[in-house]
């Protein structure tokens, strides 16, 4: 939310999860409750569609939500969408032919977050 990373999609699966010797993610995170493989994207770039899977293998235990809700099964990533990977780390999807420099405000993500 803060603008520091940016991650260009490319054609085809982007796992984010957890780094360890036999798999590097496209995107690394960490912590507790991340998985190898926590979720992917799966973007393609002729229809400029983004879907995002949760973990395959336990759902509820490596949680993702976008927007505030728990996906159980591959959801639509929509311009402004929010994305909690686990319980600390938070993206926000951009389609950059939309609005490049798109922001949500912290207090709002963390709201959002933690209304259950």
């Amino acid at each position: 939310m803060s603008g520091r990373f940016k991650f260009a999609l490319v054609d085809g699966d982007s796992f984010l999860g957890k780094k360890n010797k036999d798999f590097t993610p496209q995107v690394a995170v960490s912590g507790v409750g991340i998985a190898n493989k926590q979720c992917c994207i799966n973007y393609e770039s002729g229809e400029k569609k983004a879907m995002i899977l949760p973990n395959e293998e336990d759902p509820a235990k490596y949680p993702v939500k976008v927007n505030g809700e728990r996906i159980e099964g591959p959801t639509q990533l929509l311009h402004g969408d929010r994305i909690l990977i686990g319980s600390h780390h938070y993206y926000l999807y951009v389609d950059p032919t939309i609005d490049f420099n798109a922001t949500v405000e912290w207090e709002t993500a963390m709201k959002e977050a933690n209304k259950d």
